[in-house]
Parts: C-alpha cells; sequence; structure tokens
C-alpha cells in the first residue's frame, strides 16, 4: 500500500500493519505503525498497536456514520421534493423553484415545497420541519404525502393546516413544524393564505413594489387553532414569493431586519421567476447554516 521508504528513506519494510474488523458490512480499519528495520516487535508492542487500533476503529465509526446518516437524508430530500423538470401541469400557473442543501458541515434538514393540483385551484406550501437529523427529513416526506392526499377532497389552507397539525401531534408528538399553505385560482387571482409559524409569502406587485401578507397562525405540532385564511388577489404580472428561514436567517440579526433586505432584493430583481429566484440566492444563499426553499409563481 505504501512505496518502500514512505516512512522513513532508505527503509525497504517499515511498516507493520494492524486490521480491525468492525461491523459485518462495514468498512474495517487499518492501522499503520513504522517498524526499526527487521527486528521482530515483542507481544507488548503487539498488545498496544491492536489496543490503539481498536481504539481509532471506535472513534472512526460515529463519524462513518454520520456522513451514512446524511447521505441518506440527502437523498430522501433529492427524491420526494420535485424536481423543476417534474412540477406537475399547473393551469394558469407559473411556478419556478429551487432547493439548496446546506453546507457540508451543517446537518441535513427538513425544507420542503409542494405545487399540488386541486378542484378549486393550485395549492403551494414551503415548510420546514424543526431540528437537523434524518428524522426531520423522514417526517417532511410525511407531511407531504399527508397533505397530497388530504387536498384531494380538500382544499381549504386553514383546513389542510388542522388536519397536518392532528397527523404531526398523533404519529409525531413533540416535533413541530412551521409550513405555509396557499390556495390560488388562476382564473381570477384570488390568493388564500394559512401561515403556521412560517415566513409570510411576498408579493412583489407588477407596479415595482414587495409587502408581505398579513397571514399568521401557531406553528404545526401544539395543538393550538388556526385561524381564517388570510386573502388577496394577485394580478397579472405580480410575482408570488414563499422561502424558508434558510435563506435569510443569521446567527445574531434580527429576522425583521433580514426579511426587509429580502424584500428590498426582491424589489430590486429582474422580471420573471428564474431571475427572482436566482437574485436571491445571488444575495443570499451563500456558506448558509440551514437547507434553503423557494417557490415563486405568478398567473400565466
Amino acid at each position: 500500500l505504501w512505496p518502500a521508504g514512505f516512512f522513513r528513506p532508505g527503509m525497504e519494510h517499515d511498516a507493520r500493519l494492524a486490521l480491525i474488523l468492525t461491523q459485518e458490512g462495514k468498512a474495517a480499519v487499518c492501522l499503520a505503525t513504522p517498524t526499526r528495520g527487521m527486528r521482530r516487535v515483542n507481544p507488548e508492542e503487539e498488545t498496544l498497536v491492536a489496543r490503539l487500533a481498536q481504539a481509532t476503529a471506535y472513534a472512526a465509526e460515529p463519524l462513518l456514520m454520520y456522513q451514512v446518516e446524511r447521505h441518506v437524508a440527502l437523498t430522501l430530500q433529492h427524491s420526494f421534493l420535485p424536481q423543476p423538470h417534474r412540477l406537475p401541469e399547473l393551469p394558469g400557473i407559473d411556478v419556478a423553484v429551487r432547493y439548496v442543501p446546506a453546507s457540508q458541515q451543517t446537518e441535513i434538514g427538513g425544507d420542503f415545497y409542494a405545487a399540488l393540483r386541486t378542484d378549486d385551484g393550485v395549492l403551494v406550501a414551503v415548510g420546514d420541519v424543526v431540528g437537523h437529523s434524518l428524522d426531520a427529513a423522514t417526517v417532511m416526506v410525511e407531511i407531504r404525502h399527508a397533505l397530497r392526499a388530504y387536498c384531494v377532497d380538500e382544499s381549504d389552507p386553514a383546513v389542510l393546516a388542522e388536519r397536518l397539525d392532528k397527523m404531526l401531534r398523533y404519529y409525531h408528538p413533540g416535533i413541530t413544524t412551521t409550513v405555509c399553505l396557499a390556495l390560488i385560482d388562476p382564473a381570477t387571482g384570488r390568493t388564500r393564505i394559512a401561515n403556521a409559524g412560517h415566513i409570510p409569502p411576498l408579493v412583489i406587485r407588477d407596479t415595482g413594489t414587495a409587502e408581505y401578507a398579513k397571514a399568521a397562525g401557531p406553528l404545526l405540532g401544539i395543538g393550538l387553532p388556526h385561524p381564517a385564511p388570510t386573502e388577496l388577489f394577485l394580478e397579472a404580472g405580480d410575482r408570488f414569493l414563499m422561502v424558508t428561514d434558510g435563506l435569510i436567517e443569521t446567527r445574531g440579526t434580527d429576522l425583521a431586519a433580514s426579511m426587509e433586505h429580502l424584500r428590498a432584493a426582491a424589489v430590486g430583481a429582474l422580471p420573471g421567476l428564474d431571475a427572482l429566484c436566482d437574485t436571491l440566492l445571488d444575495c443570499f444563499g451563500h456558506e448558509r447554516e440551514d437547507d434553503i426553499a423557494l417557490l415563486a409563481l405568478k398567473l400565466g
């Protein structure tokens, strides 16, 4: 495995290997130590090297498991979050989405988005399962599937929030989630919003102004009643933006100030949904400590 003299120049036989087998199916740990030429290693040295190799294996295993868990969680998120080219056909609505995982040094989160057809219009959602772990990623998947099932016969955002809250408390007590749901009628622009502890949607008007929807409510998982949906109307050319807090939240910075920076950046973005998403990621999406999910739409 090593060229002659790797440890000490001029020594042909200069390494002794100790191989420690870990759990079945896991990679073995190999510890290399230098030797003094061809001199035999005494039993005490053999025992010491073996113990050191065993301790190395024990220390390495949690790190390897963390890498495996992160890979599984990322695979889950990428598998269940529809990519832009796989979004469903949404008559009368144009949609752009982005998902950016946090840097490799941080744990995985439970950010998600959804865009679904219903009998009463288009339902869009952006949310974040509180926590950073494989559990958060799996709960995220359950919430997305539950939302898809519930909206087959129910489209009221407040009712959907109540059902998701009940499901979460029943199957995952102690876990909380923020989510914002919006139902848009493409024919009229009527938009009904239920917000459960999430950053409210930002409406970027075609006139060059932008404001956050006045929609608020308790996060999911705590059993509090949700208020009636907030209603507003979108006009042709208006853009409707939903994000997770990973885009703008920074330690030591007030969230209200970060939201204002987001609003200003959105107003200054070039027209179009892709331009809006790309501008915001360029402004805020570097070296973030949390995953980022964005969903932008406008009337088609």
